[in-house]
């Protein structure tokens, strides 16, 4: 039993095996979405850490940067809602989720270029 390798099922899900083409073909779409999703948290934690030094300064610019993160948030949410209800996101799910991390994503590394060209 023991160093017999993994049971039947788990190297079949390794291999593909059992799963038709569309599954696997589905599966690295996940796994796409799934990356994308990750550079967005990572580019969203240095926005962060960027304008908190920022704000920590207290330089003449921190007020300013305090609220154009709220404005941003804001408006983001508003452009995705808007575009989610007259459907222009896509109708399945992995499809609305693909073009929201695309469009935060965009965000994102606007302000990730901006706070670090100011730098």
């Amino acid at each position: 039993m023991f160093g017999s390798g993994p049971p039947e099922r788990v190297q079949n899900l390794r291999t593909g095996e059992g799963r038709g083409r569309a599954r696997m073909k589905q599966d690295c779409a996940t796994r796409d979405l799934l990356d994308e999703a990750g550079k967005l948290w990572a580019e969203a934690g240095s926005v962060i850490a960027m304008r908190t030094a920022r704000i920590n300064r207290c330089d003449a610019d921190a007020g300013t940067e305090m609220v154009r993160m709220v404005t941003e948030k804001v408006w983001a949410g508003w452009e995705l809602g808007i575009a989610f209800a007259m459907g222009q996101l896509g109708h399945d799910p992995e499809t609305v989720c693909r073009h929201m991390v695309s469009h935060y994503r965009r965000e994102v590394r606007k302000n990730l270029r901006r706070l670090s060209a100011n730098d």
